[in-house]
Order: structure tokens, then sequence, then C-alpha cells
């Protein structure tokens, strides 16, 4: 049974890859947190009271180990983060003091840069990587409809699953996102913006008269039966300071405008597993959420065996 999370929670999670946890955090040190990012951003310039000063539609600030960091640490958080990858299986665990926090992203906008994809440039990925466990996007401001909420791919966990299955040698994440993207759905949604360049996270030139909001709306107002038998369609999250998305580690995700002109405060988190995701335990009672939804994505039942095994990369080419 899980601590936090409800029964309709954890469903929601295995059948979109996302859910929200409304005060996974205590609100005040959520804005506690806003408020250090201010003092870091009046270095660079931009003051909160001075509208006139925001000229970057997103600034990026880097990870910071701070004492206003630990208010952020609870119960709450760890729990419903161990309701799906596994009591005990978080390599923090409960002691998260002194631990730092992802990379902080403040959208300013109105056009806020940045393409779909799922995240990890920091590791080879494999269909049982342990080094993200899950995303999870802190949110240290409000955030309401327009207001540069994280756009979300529901059911696209899948699409990148069942590719993995078909590199045990393990892949970068450039390399891994392209192949994704040969998918018809996945195609279509990044076309507009498919890169010009290596850079994975990078908008491409429009190749067509039709806004973002334009191209989006088809996936946000339609749902894609895909013939493997998933749902795939575009959502906005939303949130108030204290509030965390939790996704899972494979699921695509993108930027989105930020039309309110209310500054948008959140970052990035990984919490990784103690070991390697374990696909073919001995009692299906012990696979954590993440592992069975992995095991779902690939058509497998209670009893069948994961037949994927993990190649590791040849040496020759890890130089």
């Amino acid at each position: 049974m899980p601590k936090v999370l409800t029964e309709e929670q954890v469903q929601h999670f295995i059948d979109k890859g996302w859910v929200k946890l409304e005060n996974a955090y205590p609100r005040e040190a959520a804005l506690n947190v806003q408020e250090f990012l201010w003092g870091e951003l009046a270095k660079k310039g931009i003051l909160k009271d001075d509208s006139s000063t925001w000229t970057e539609p997103v600034v990026r600030l880097g990870n910071y180990v701070h004492p206003v960091m630990d208010g952020l640490n609870s119960e709450r958080l760890t729990n419903a983060i161990e309701d799906l990858i596994g009591e005990g299986r978080w390599e923090s665990g409960k002691d998260m003091t002194g631990v730092m926090w992802g990379g902080y992203i403040i959208n300013f906008g109105p056009e806020v840069p940045g393409g779909w994809h799922y995240d990890g440039s920091h590791f080879r990925h494999y269909l049982d990587s342990w080094e993200q466990g899950l995303l999870l996007v802190c949110l240290f401001s409000s955030v309401k409809k327009g207001g540069s909420g994280t756009l979300v791919a529901e059911g696209s966990h899948n699409i990148v699953a069942n590719m993995l299955a078909q590199h045990p040698e393990g892949m970068g994440l450039g390399e891994a996102i392209r192949e994704c993207n040969k998918h018809p759905w996945l195609a279509e949604l990044v076309g507009r913006n498919k890169p010009a360049s290596d850079d994975i996270y990078a908008d491409a030139p429009t190749q067509e008269k039709q806004s973002k909001k334009e191209h989006l709306a088809k996936f946000m107002n339609e749902t894609y039966e895909d013939p493997e038998g998933f749902s795939l369609r575009v959502v906005e999250t939303t949130g108030e300071p204290g509030d965390m998305v939790l996704c899972h580690p494979f699921l695509y995700h993108a930027p989105s405008d930020n039309e309110l002109g209310v500054p948008r405060f959140m970052c990035n988190r990984v919490s990784p597993t103690r070991e390697r995701m374990q696909l073919n335990r001995e009692n299906p009672a012990d696979y954590s959420v993440v592992e069975r939804m992995i095991r779902t994505s690939l058509g497998l039942k209670d009893g069948e065996l994961c037949t994927w095994e993990r190649q590791e990369a040849k040496q020759a080419e890890a130089k």
C-alpha cells in the first residue's frame, strides 16, 4: 500500500506517466527558496521589483547546496517517491540535509525556447538504468494555466521503454531521443521544432506559418491511441509553491510559453535508486511501480520473464 499517494494517484501515474503531489514540502519553504533565487538573480541585474530587467525568456541557475534547500526536505516527499520506486530504494533515503537540488529554471517568457525530450544527459541509457529513478519537477511559485507549466507527453514512457529494449548495448541521450522520435506521433509532435543541430533541447526555426500554440492544440485536444495499447496526449501541468510533479524517468516533456508574465520558479531533480532496476524479481509483489510499468510497456505479464539483458558498451566505444 502506498504511504502518501492515493490508489487513484498511483493509477494515474501508471496510466499517464506522471502525477502531481500537492504540498510535497511546505509552501513557506518553497517561497523561501524563491526569495533566495531572486537574490541570485539580482547578482545578474535581474530585479524582482523591476520587470524591465526581465529581458531573457529563461534564466538557468546552477545547482546549490544551501541551508535554505533543507527546508524542502519532508517525510511526505520521501514517502511519495518511494511509493513509486520502492521503499528503501531511493539513494538519498530520508536524510536529504545538505543534498544538492537540481538546476533551477526561471521562465519569464513570453516565448520560452526548448524542445521535447526526456532527461538524462549525464549517463548512458539502459532499460534498467538507476541514475534517474524519477524526474521531479519542483515548484517554488504559483503556476497557472498559461504560466509556463511543464508540458508532459502522457504515455510517452512506453515509447522510450520499447526503444531501449531494442538496444541492450545502451545509448547516449541524444541518440536515444532521435530513435524515439521515429515514432509517428512523436515525429509529428516534435517535427515543427526539430533541432537544426545536435542540441536535443533546442527549438529549430519554424518551418511553417503555425504558432507553437496552434501546433500543440491538436496534441492537447486529441488522444492518440497507439496500436500497442497505450494512449498519448500532451498536458500542461500547473501547481502552487510546494507542489511537485513526479514523472516516470522515460517521460517526454517540454517547456511552455509564459503568457501571463508572472515569473515561474522551478527546478528539476532526480531520485536515483540504490541499484539498477530489476525486471525479473522472484516475487512479483516486490516490483516497484516504475519497474512494473516498464514490464507492462514491453507487454509482459506476471510470471513472464523479461528476456532483455544489458550489454555493457564495448570499451572501444566508451572511449
